[in-house]
């Protein structure tokens, strides 16, 4: 069903129908416009500088990859406080050099066994407990 907004919208542009400044401002302010609202369509795909917000459900056809922001980067590699994330935590991880207090999740030395999604991608857990906890 169309919106009602895209009717009105449709409605500006009737044949014969010339529409008003302020029918084409509104029909303007409906569109995206890739600079001005920070959309960049590159060979990698779409990127996004602002928040993007969904409402309903998200379906993934493919690979889900997060990327921490370059100033808590190195959250894991930060002196341990009692706040910190609990022994135990399992978490995915892209990296050459493990973070201090962690291990693969590889099968050994009593270290559960989770398969990893692709050659550079690993699952890591938390061995090390916070001296604050």
């Amino acid at each position: 069903m169309e919106s009602s907004l895209r009717k009105t919208l449709k409605s500006f542009f009737r044949r014969g129908a010339k529409p008003t400044e302020s029918q084409f401002a509104k029909w303007l302010d409906a569109c995206l416009l890739q600079n001005e609202d920070g959309i960049r369509i590159s060979e990698g795909g779409l990127e996004f500088s602002n928040d993007v917000t969904i409402k309903g459900n998200l379906k993934l056809d493919g690979t889900f990859w997060l990327s921490a922001d370059p100033q808590i980067a190195t959250l894991l590699d930060d002196a341990p406080r009692s706040q910190a994330i609990p022994v135990g935590a399992i978490f995915l991880w892209y990296g050459e050099v493990l973070p201090q207090g962690y291990e693969l999740c590889d099968g050994q030395l009593g270290r559960p066994f989770l398969s990893p999604p692709n050659k550079h991608v690993n699952y890591i857990i938390k061995l090390i407990k916070d001296g604050n906890d």
